[in-house]
C-alpha cells in the first residue's frame, strides 16, 4: 500500500505538468464510459431493478401459452387460476393474479381518471407489501359476489389527486358508478407488478364486472384475462416448480380438453418477463446488443487513448532507461505507468458518471423521446442509478485503465537501452511501436463501421416504419378519448351523449368527418373485442388449437373518416343496430387464415366458442397496423358500435384547411358543455399518437441511440486515423528532408505517407465489414421492413468512412509535402 500510494502521488505530479494532456484523455475516457454507464443505467432499470417486495427473487410469472399465436397468450382463466391454487402449494407458497383496467373514481363529486388492478384477496400478503396508511386486502377478501367491495389506492395517486386525505380511509368512493370503500393506501415504493405502469389503485376481485369482464369469468374457462403470479418455496429450485407445473397442466388438458388442451404454462422469474412474457426474448437481446454496441464504442475510446499513451511512453523512453540504471526493475516500471493510467481513467469514470446523469436528465426532456401515454408511468430514468450502476462504472473505469495502460508500459520498460541512445528513433523498437499504432487504427476503423452499419440499419428501419402503409390515414385526424362511466352514466345515456357530442363536433367549422370506435390504433389501450377465432361449421381437428383474434367496435362512418379502403363487400350503416343480425367486417389477413381458399363475405365466426354466437362477414377490408408498428398480417375485424355498448370510446376527428391541433380548445368546451363533470381521457393528434411505446417510439429510441454511438465512432476512428498518420509523417521528418535533397518530388512524398495510412483504412474497412456481417445476425428480429444485411447500407457506410478515413490521412500528407530539407536535417 505504501507504494501505491507513493506511485499514484507520482501520477498525479506528472499528470498535473501535463494538463492538456490530461483534460484531453479524462475527457475521452469520460465519453465512452459515461455512454457506457447510462445505457447500462437504462437496462439496470428495466431488467435488474427488483419490485420493492420481500424477497423479490422467488416472484415468480406463471404465463401460458396455447398454440402458435404471439398476442394474448399469457393469460389464465379464473377457473384455471384456482387449479393452481389448490395443486401447486409444495412448490409455491403463494399464487395471485391481477387484471389491469381502465376507469373513473369519483369521490366528493369530483371525478379522476382512474388505472387500477384487479387483484385476487392474497395479492399483497402474498408480495409481502404494507400499507402506508389504513390496510391492504386479506386473503379471500372480495373474492366472492355480493360481499363487500374495496378499494385499495396508489400512494402517489393519493397524494397528486386526493390531496394525501388521511380522512378517505374506510370512506366510500364510486369506481365507473359503482360504489367501493378505501381500505388503505400502498407503500411508497410500490407502484405495481407492472414495472413500467404506476396503479393508481388496486380493486377487489368482486369488481372485476362487464363491460371489461364478463359476468361468468368465474366458470368460464375459456375467458383467459388473468396474469398469473407465483411467490417460490425457499429451496425449490425452478426446475422442480417447473416439473409440478407441467403435471398440472397435463392434468388440465385430460379434464378439460375443449379450451385447456396444449396449453403450457412457464415458470419465469419476474425480471425475466419485463415488460411482458411475449418480449421476454425481445428485450434482452435488444438490451444486449445496446451493451455490446457501447462497450464496442468504449474499446475504440480505449484504443484512442492508448495510441495517445504510446507516444507518451515514446518520449519517456529515456526516462524509463535512466529509472532502469538506478535500479528499478521493469516490475517496478509497469506498476508506475499502470497507476499513471488507472488514475486517469477514475478520472475518466468520474466525469463518465457525472455525463451519464446529465445525459438521462437531457434525453428525459428531449420531446423526440418523449413517451406519448395518457396512462402513469412508473419508470424514472434518474431512479436507475443504484450500486450496480456505480459498481459497472467503477469496473469499467479499471479495466480501461489497464487497457490504455498495459501496452504502452510493457514497451517503455521493455528497451530501456534504447533510451539513452539518441539515434533510438529508428531502431527495431520504434518500428515495432508504428506497427502497433497501425494495428489499433485497424481495430478503430473496423469497430466504427460496425458502429455506425449498426447505426444504418436502425436509422434505414425508423425510415421504412414511418413510410409503410398503415392501413388509414394518419394526417389531419384528432383522437378524443372519453369513459362516460368515470361520470356514472348508463348504457342509454352514454349513448345518447356520444350521439349528440357527434353531430355537435361535426358541425364544427374546419372539421370534415367525425366517427367513433373503441380504440387508437397503435394506442395505450388493449382492443375491445377478441379472443380465439371459430368459424362455423368448422370443429376444431385433434390438437388444432384456434387463432387469436383482435377486433374493434367502430361506427358506419369510421371507414370513411380514417380512410380505411374497403377491398369488397359492404360498409357498416344505420340499419346495423343492436335488433339487426350480428355483423362483421374482416381484414385481408383475417379472410386468409380462416377461409384461405374461400370468399369470406357471408362466412360466420365466433370469438365465444364453437357454438356462437357468431357474426357474418360482411365485408373484407384492406389489411393494417393495430396493436404495434411492427407487426403484419395481424388477423383483426370490426363490429359495429351499435352492437356492441361500451362506456370508453374514441372519437375520431379529420379536419380540413386546419390543423387538428387547432381544434383541441373548441373541441373541449364541446364536451365540457355537454358533460361538465366528465374528465377527458386523452385528446391529441393521431400523428401524436403514433409516437407513443406501440409506434414509432422504440424505433425512434433506437436510431436514436444508435445514430449517436455511430457519430461518436466514426470520429473517434477519424481521430484515430489522424492521430496515428500525422505522428508517423513527424516521426520520418528527416526521410522526407533526404528524399527531397536527392530529388523526389513532392507529389511522390505524398503519396508514400497517404499510402501508409490508407493501407490502414483498407485493411480495417475489410475486417469491419466480416464483423459486421456476424453482428448483424442477432440484430434480424429487432428491425421492421429492413433486412439485417441491407446492401445501401452497407455500401453507404463503407464508402463514408473511407472517404473521411482517407481524408484523414490526406492532411498529413500534405504537410509532408511542405517539408523544407534543409530545415529537417538541420534538426537532426
Amino acid at each position: 500500500m505504501h507504494r501505491l500510494f507513493w506511485d499514484l502521488r507520482f501520477a498525479s505530479r506528472q499528470l498535473m505538468k501535463n494538463p492538456g494532456f490530461t483534460l484531453v484523455v479524462v475527457l475521452t475516457l469520460a465519453l465512452g464510459i459515461g455512454v457506457n454507464t447510462m445505457l447500462f443505467a437504462l437496462v439496470n432499470g428495466v431488467l435488474l431493478h427488483p419490485l420493492p417486495v420481500s424477497d423479490p427473487q422467488q416472484i415468480m410469472l406463471l404465463p401460458a401459452r396455447q398454440g402458435v399465436d404471439l398476442l394474448q397468450v399469457w393469460y389464465v382463466s379464473y377457473p384455471a387460476l384456482q387449479d393452481f391454487q389448490q395443486q401447486a402449494k409444495e412448490s409455491f407458497s403463494d399464487i395471485f393474479a391481477d387484471q389491469y383496467t381502465l376507469g373513473g373514481l369519483s369521490f366528493n363529486g369530483q371525478a379522476h381518471h382512474f388505472l387500477a388492478s384487479i387483484v385476487t384477496g392474497n395479492y399483497f400478503s402474498a408480495l409481502g407489501v404494507q400499507p402506508a396508511a389504513g390496510r391492504l386486502l386479506r386473503p379471500g377478501e372480495g373474492e366472492q359476489p355480493g360481499s363487500a367491495s374495496l378499494i385499495v389506492l396508489g400512494y402517489s395517486f393519493w397524494q397528486k389527486s386526493l390531496g394525501g386525505n388521511p380522512n378517505i380511509i374506510g370512506k366510500q368512493v364510486l369506481i365507473d358508478g359503482q360504489p367501493a370503500t378505501v381500505a388503505g393506501v400502498v407503500a411508497k415504493k410500490f407502484h405495481g407488478t407492472n414495472f413500467t405502469l404506476e396503479m393508481d389503485g388496486y380493486l377487489s376481485l368482486n369488481m372485476a364486472t362487464p363491460p371489461q369482464t364478463p359476468a361468468d369469468f368465474r366458470e368460464n374457462r375459456s375467458l383467459r384475462r388473468f396474469n398469473m403470479m407465483a411467490r417460490l418455496r425457499p429451496g425449490v429450485s425452478l426446475a422442480r416448480a417447473q416439473s409440478a407445473v407441467d403435471v398440472i397442466t397435463e392434468r388440465l388438458a385430460k379434464e378439460y380438453p375443449a379450451t385447456d388442451k396444449d396449453m403450457k404454462v412457464r415458470v419465469v422469474p419476474e425480471r425475466l418477463a419485463r415488460p411482458s412474457p411475449i418480449t421476454a426474448t425481445f428485450v434482452p437481446v435488444v438490451a444486449g446488443l445496446s451493451l455490446v454496441l457501447s462497450a464496442l464504442l468504449l474499446l475504440l475510446t480505449c484504443m484512442n487513448v492508448a495510441n495517445l499513451l504510446l507516444v507518451r511512453a515514446t518520449v519517456r523512453e529515456r526516462e524509463m532507461a535512466i529509472r532502469t540504471a538506478l535500479g528499478a526493475g521493469r516490475g517496478r516500471l509497469i506498476h508506475q505507468m499502470l497507476s499513471e493510467s488507472i488514475l486517469l481513467a477514475l478520472l475518466g469514470g468520474i466525469a463518465g458518471v457525472l455525463l451519464a446523469q446529465w445525459s438521462l436528465r437531457a434525453i428525459a426532456s428531449i420531446p423526440f423521446l418523449k413517451i406519448e401515454t395518457n396512462l402513469p408511468l412508473s419508470v424514472e430514468l434518474n431512479s436507475s442509478f443504484d450500486w450496480r450502476v456505480f459498481s459497472y462504472a467503477l469496473v469499467g473505469a479499471l479495466v480501461s485503465g489497464i487497457l490504455i495502460g498495459l501496452w504502452p508500459a510493457l514497451r517503455a520498460s521493455a528497451n530501456t537501452q534504447v533510451g539513452l541512445r539518441e539515434s533510438g528513433r529508428g531502431d527495431w523498437a520504434t518500428v515495432r511501436g508504428h506497427r502497433l499504432r497501425r494495428l489499433l487504427v485497424v481495430a478503430q476503423v473496423a469497430g466504427s463501421l460496425m458502429l455506425l452499419i449498426t447505426s444504418g440499419l436502425f436509422l434505414r428501419s425508423l425510415q421504412r416504419v414511418q413510410r409503410t402503409n398503415l392501413g388509414f390515414d394518419p394526417e389531419n385526424v384528432l383522437n378524443l378519448m372519453l369513459n362516460t362511466g368515470e361520470a356514472g352514466f348508463d348504457q342509454a345515456h352514454s349513448d345518447k351523449f356520444y350521439h349528440v357530442l357527434k353531430d355537435r363536433v361535426r358541425a364544427l367549422p374546419g372539421v370534415e368527418s367525425v366517427s367513433l370506435s373503441c380504440m387508437v390504433p397503435m394506442g395505450n389501450q388493449p382492443p375491445c373485442q377478441g379472443g380465439a377465432g371459430y368459424v362455423e361449421g368448422r370443429p376444431l381437428a385433434h390438437g388444432e388449437q384456434p387463432p387469436q383474434l383482435s377486433g374493434a367496435s367502430i361506427d358506419p362512418d369510421y371507414f370513411h373518416t380514417m380512410r380505411v379502403s374497403l377491398a369488397r363487400g359492404r360498409a357498416f350503416n344505420n340499419f346495423d343496430t343492436d335488433k339487426a343480425p350480428a355483423v362483421a367486417i374482416v381484414n385481408q389477413a383475417m379472410a386468409n387464415r380462416l377461409w384461405p381458399v374461400q370468399d369470406a363475405i357471408g362466412k360466420r365466426f365466433s370469438t365465444k366458442g364453437q357454438s356462437g354466437p357468431f357474426w357474418e362477414v360482411v365485408g373484407v377490408a384492406q389489411d393494417g397496423r393495430y396493436l404495434f408498428v411492427g407487426l403484419t398480417h395481424q388477423p383483426f375485424f370490426y363490429i359495429p358500435d351499435a352492437q356492441n355498448h361500451a362506456p370508453l370510446r374514441v372519437l375520431h376527428i379529420r379536419a380540413s384547411g386546419i390543423a387538428p391541433e387547432a381544434l383541441i380548445p373548441t373541441v373541449r368546451e364541446v364536451v365540457h358543455a355537454l358533460a361538465p363533470d366528465l374528465p377527458i381521457l386523452d385528446i391529441k393528434t393521431m400523428r401524436r399518437s403514433l409516437s407513443g411505446i406501440n409506434g414509432y417510439y422504440l424505433f425512434r429510441v433506437g436510431a436514436f441511440v444508435a445514430a449517436v454511438m455511430g457519430l461518436l465512432g466514426l470520429i473517434l476512428a477519424v481521430v484515430g486515423v489522424y492521430g496515428v498518420a500525422s505522428y508517423a509523417a513527424s516521426q520520418r521528418t528527416r526521410e522526407i528532408g533526404i528524399r527531397l535533397a536527392l530529388g523526389a518530388s513532392r507529389g511522390s512524398v505524398s503519396r508514400l505517407v497517404l499510402r501508409q495510412g490508407a493501407a490502414s483504412v483498407v485493411v480495417g474497412i475489410i475486417v469491419g465489414l466480416l464483423a459486421a456481417l456476424a453482428l448483424t445476425r442477432v440484430m434480424r428480429n429487432i428491425l421492421a421492413e429492413t433486412s439485417a444485411t441491407d446492401p445501401l447500407v452497407f455500401l453507404r457506410v463503407t464508402v463514408l468512412l473511407a472517404a473521411v478515413g482517407l481524408l484523414a490521412c490526406h492532411v498529413p500528407a500534405r504537410r509532408a509535402m511542405s517539408v523544407d530539407p534543409m530545415a529537417a536535417l538541420r534538426c537532426e
